[in-house]
Protein backbone atom coordinates (compact mmCIF):
# COMPACT_ATOMS: atom_id res chain seq x y z
CA UNK A 1 0.00 0.00 0.00
CA UNK A 2 1.60 3.41 -0.91
CA UNK A 3 1.22 6.68 0.86
CA UNK A 4 2.70 9.80 0.07
CA UNK A 5 1.84 12.26 2.81
CA UNK A 6 -0.64 14.99 1.88
CA UNK A 7 -0.43 17.43 5.43
CA UNK A 8 2.13 18.17 8.55
CA UNK A 9 -0.83 19.30 10.51
CA UNK A 10 -3.33 17.48 12.67
CA UNK A 11 -5.02 15.95 9.67
CA UNK A 12 -3.72 14.27 6.98
CA UNK A 13 -5.78 13.59 4.35
CA UNK A 14 -6.58 10.44 2.21
CA UNK A 15 -7.46 9.82 -1.56
CA UNK A 16 -9.87 6.88 -2.94
CA UNK A 17 -12.66 5.64 -5.65
CA UNK A 18 -14.83 3.67 -7.18
CA UNK A 19 -15.89 1.36 -4.12
CA UNK A 20 -18.70 0.38 -5.94
CA UNK A 21 -20.43 -1.30 -3.06
CA UNK A 22 -17.08 -4.28 -2.95
CA UNK A 23 -16.98 -4.79 0.90
CA UNK A 24 -13.56 -6.27 -0.17
CA UNK A 25 -11.97 -3.49 -1.20
CA UNK A 26 -9.01 -4.11 0.74
CA UNK A 27 -7.38 -0.65 0.23
CA UNK A 28 -10.03 0.99 2.36
CA UNK A 29 -9.80 -1.70 4.99
CA UNK A 30 -5.88 -1.54 4.95
CA UNK A 31 -6.76 2.47 5.15
CA UNK A 32 -8.99 1.77 8.36
CA UNK A 33 -6.20 -0.50 10.20
CA UNK A 34 -3.85 2.70 9.67
CA UNK A 35 -5.92 5.83 10.21
CA UNK A 36 -6.29 8.04 13.15
CA UNK A 37 -9.50 9.90 14.18
CA UNK A 38 -8.12 13.11 12.99
CA UNK A 39 -7.37 11.97 9.80
CA UNK A 40 -10.00 12.02 6.65
CA UNK A 41 -10.79 9.61 3.72
CA UNK A 42 -12.25 11.88 0.23
CA UNK A 43 -13.42 8.56 -2.46
CA UNK A 44 -14.11 10.77 -5.26
CA UNK A 45 -17.24 8.89 -6.32
CA UNK A 46 -19.05 5.64 -7.08
CA UNK A 47 -18.97 4.35 -3.75
CA UNK A 48 -22.67 2.69 -4.64
CA UNK A 49 -24.52 3.18 -1.37
CA UNK A 50 -28.18 1.18 -1.48
CA UNK A 51 -27.13 1.00 -5.70
CA UNK A 52 -28.70 -2.23 -6.10
CA UNK A 53 -31.11 -4.42 -3.88
CA UNK A 54 -28.49 -7.92 -3.76
CA UNK A 55 -27.23 -9.65 -0.73
CA UNK A 56 -23.54 -7.93 -1.66
CA UNK A 57 -24.62 -4.38 -1.49
CA UNK A 58 -26.58 -4.72 2.02
CA UNK A 59 -23.60 -6.38 3.50
CA UNK A 60 -21.76 -3.41 2.09
CA UNK A 61 -23.85 -1.06 3.03
CA UNK A 62 -24.01 -2.25 6.71
CA UNK A 63 -20.15 -2.51 6.62
CA UNK A 64 -19.63 1.62 5.20
CA UNK A 65 -22.43 3.03 6.89
CA UNK A 66 -20.60 1.84 10.52
CA UNK A 67 -17.52 2.92 9.73
CA UNK A 68 -16.16 5.40 12.48
CA UNK A 69 -13.72 7.10 10.84
CA UNK A 70 -14.05 10.38 9.01
CA UNK A 71 -14.90 10.00 5.38
CA UNK A 72 -15.63 12.46 2.59
CA UNK A 73 -16.98 11.53 -0.34
CA UNK A 74 -18.19 13.13 -3.35
CA UNK A 75 -20.76 11.26 -6.05
CA UNK A 76 -20.31 9.47 -8.66
CA UNK A 77 -22.57 8.28 -11.44
CA UNK A 78 -23.03 4.89 -10.47
CA UNK A 79 -25.03 6.23 -7.15
CA UNK A 80 -28.03 6.02 -5.64
CA UNK A 81 -29.04 9.75 -5.95
CA UNK A 82 -32.71 9.43 -3.97
CA UNK A 83 -31.20 8.19 -1.52
CA UNK A 84 -28.62 10.59 -1.11
CA UNK A 85 -31.06 13.27 -1.25
CA UNK A 86 -32.81 11.80 1.84
CA UNK A 87 -30.22 12.96 4.32
CA UNK A 88 -30.11 16.64 5.86
CA UNK A 89 -27.58 19.06 4.65
CA UNK A 90 -25.07 21.19 7.21
CA UNK A 91 -22.17 23.64 7.17
CA UNK A 92 -19.21 21.92 7.00
CA UNK A 93 -15.56 23.56 6.57
CA UNK A 94 -17.79 26.67 4.86
CA UNK A 95 -19.24 24.69 2.47
CA UNK A 96 -22.61 22.95 2.51
CA UNK A 97 -22.65 19.08 2.56
CA UNK A 98 -24.93 16.02 3.41
CA UNK A 99 -24.77 14.26 7.01
CA UNK A 100 -24.56 10.51 6.11
CA UNK A 101 -23.97 9.16 9.46
CA UNK A 102 -21.89 10.71 12.31
CA UNK A 103 -18.90 10.32 10.63
CA UNK A 104 -19.73 10.21 6.97
CA UNK A 105 -20.12 12.95 4.53
CA UNK A 106 -21.39 13.85 1.13
CA UNK A 107 -19.87 16.96 -0.44
CA UNK A 108 -21.80 18.66 -2.38
CA UNK A 109 -21.69 19.76 -6.07
CA UNK A 110 -20.08 22.85 -6.82
CA UNK A 111 -18.91 23.78 -3.49
CA UNK A 112 -15.90 24.96 -1.85
CA UNK A 113 -14.38 23.54 1.28
CA UNK A 114 -11.46 24.87 3.40
CA UNK A 115 -9.44 21.88 5.49
CA UNK A 116 -6.08 22.40 7.19
CA UNK A 117 -6.21 25.59 5.42
CA UNK A 118 -6.26 24.52 1.91
CA UNK A 119 -9.29 25.30 -0.06
CA UNK A 120 -11.38 22.10 -1.99
CA UNK A 121 -13.49 22.90 -5.29
CA UNK A 122 -15.58 19.29 -5.73
CA UNK A 123 -17.83 19.02 -8.36
CA UNK A 124 -19.37 14.89 -8.17
CA UNK A 125 -21.24 13.17 -11.51
CA UNK A 126 -20.52 12.53 -14.97
CA UNK A 127 -22.58 10.70 -17.96
CA UNK A 128 -23.02 6.98 -17.83
CA UNK A 129 -22.39 4.75 -20.99
CA UNK A 130 -25.10 3.44 -22.67
CA UNK A 131 -25.31 0.07 -21.10
CA UNK A 132 -25.60 1.82 -17.46
CA UNK A 133 -28.60 3.22 -18.68
CA UNK A 134 -31.79 1.14 -17.46
CA UNK A 135 -34.19 0.84 -14.59
CA UNK A 136 -32.61 0.76 -11.44
CA UNK A 137 -29.11 1.51 -12.39
CA UNK A 138 -29.32 4.66 -13.96
CA UNK A 139 -30.42 7.93 -12.21
CA UNK A 140 -30.93 11.54 -14.42
CA UNK A 141 -29.38 13.34 -11.35
CA UNK A 142 -25.73 11.78 -12.52
CA UNK A 143 -25.35 14.89 -14.25
CA UNK A 144 -25.34 18.11 -13.13
CA UNK A 145 -28.77 21.05 -12.96
CA UNK A 146 -28.52 24.26 -13.63
CA UNK A 147 -28.49 25.06 -10.05
CA UNK A 148 -25.45 23.27 -9.16
CA UNK A 149 -23.54 24.48 -12.29
CA UNK A 150 -24.31 28.04 -11.18
CA UNK A 151 -23.29 27.43 -7.55
CA UNK A 152 -19.66 26.09 -9.36
CA UNK A 153 -19.32 28.79 -11.30
CA UNK A 154 -20.59 31.57 -8.09
CA UNK A 155 -18.36 29.87 -5.57
CA UNK A 156 -15.16 29.79 -8.16
CA UNK A 157 -15.47 33.45 -8.68
CA UNK A 158 -15.83 34.29 -5.03
CA UNK A 159 -13.00 32.57 -4.57
CA UNK A 160 -10.87 34.65 -7.49
CA UNK A 161 -10.53 31.40 -9.59
CA UNK A 162 -7.87 30.09 -7.43
CA UNK A 163 -8.10 27.10 -4.92
CA UNK A 164 -5.82 24.81 -4.33
CA UNK A 165 -7.47 21.56 -5.27
CA UNK A 166 -9.81 20.13 -7.47
CA UNK A 167 -11.98 16.78 -6.80
CA UNK A 168 -14.23 15.31 -9.47
CA UNK A 169 -15.44 12.02 -10.11
CA UNK A 170 -13.86 12.37 -13.78
CA UNK A 171 -11.65 14.19 -15.43
CA UNK A 172 -11.42 13.98 -19.45
CA UNK A 173 -10.57 16.16 -22.31
CA UNK A 174 -13.93 16.57 -24.28
CA UNK A 175 -15.07 13.91 -26.23
CA UNK A 176 -18.84 15.19 -25.79
CA UNK A 177 -19.07 18.62 -24.98
CA UNK A 178 -22.18 18.74 -22.40
CA UNK A 179 -22.49 21.36 -19.33
CA UNK A 180 -20.44 19.08 -17.55
CA UNK A 181 -17.16 19.27 -20.02
CA UNK A 182 -17.45 22.65 -20.28
CA UNK A 183 -16.98 23.23 -16.50
CA UNK A 184 -14.35 20.77 -16.97
CA UNK A 185 -12.50 23.47 -19.84
CA UNK A 186 -13.15 26.20 -18.11
CA UNK A 187 -11.45 25.32 -14.63
CA UNK A 188 -8.77 23.96 -16.98
CA UNK A 189 -8.18 27.35 -18.64
CA UNK A 190 -9.13 29.76 -16.15
CA UNK A 191 -8.99 28.24 -12.81
CA UNK A 192 -5.52 28.62 -10.56
CA UNK A 193 -5.13 25.11 -8.75
CA UNK A 194 -2.25 22.94 -7.53
CA UNK A 195 -3.45 19.70 -7.90
CA UNK A 196 -6.85 17.77 -9.76
CA UNK A 197 -7.95 14.76 -8.45
CA UNK A 198 -10.17 12.27 -9.69
CA UNK A 199 -11.71 8.94 -10.32
CA UNK A 200 -14.36 6.85 -12.68
CA UNK A 201 -11.15 5.36 -14.70
CA UNK A 202 -10.44 2.79 -12.36
CA UNK A 203 -6.48 2.82 -12.87
CA UNK A 204 -4.02 4.96 -10.74
CA UNK A 205 -2.23 7.27 -13.10
CA UNK A 206 -0.99 10.39 -13.27
CA UNK A 207 -1.93 12.29 -16.50
CA UNK A 208 0.62 15.06 -15.87
CA UNK A 209 1.89 17.23 -12.75
CA UNK A 210 -1.53 18.55 -12.29
CA UNK A 211 -3.89 15.58 -13.01
CA UNK A 212 -4.00 12.42 -11.11
CA UNK A 213 -6.75 9.76 -11.29
CA UNK A 214 -7.27 7.74 -8.25
CA UNK A 215 -8.39 4.48 -7.99
CA UNK A 216 -7.90 1.27 -5.53
CA UNK A 217 -4.10 3.17 -4.43
CA UNK A 218 -4.26 5.24 -1.39
CA UNK A 219 -2.77 8.80 -1.75
CA UNK A 220 -2.32 11.79 0.06
CA UNK A 221 0.11 14.45 -1.61
CA UNK A 222 2.73 16.55 0.20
Amino acid sequence: MAVFRFSRGDTMIYFLSDLHSNINFSTLKNYLDIATDDDLLIILGDIGLKFEKTQQNREFDDYFLSINKKIAFIDGNHENFDYLKTFPEKEWNGGTAGRITENIIHLKRGNVYTINGKKFFVFGGCKSSDKWKKAGLWHPDEMPNDDELTLAYKNLKIHNYEVDYVLTHKYEKGSEYDELQKLTDFIDNNVKFNKWYSGHWHVNEKIDDKHIIVYDKLISVD
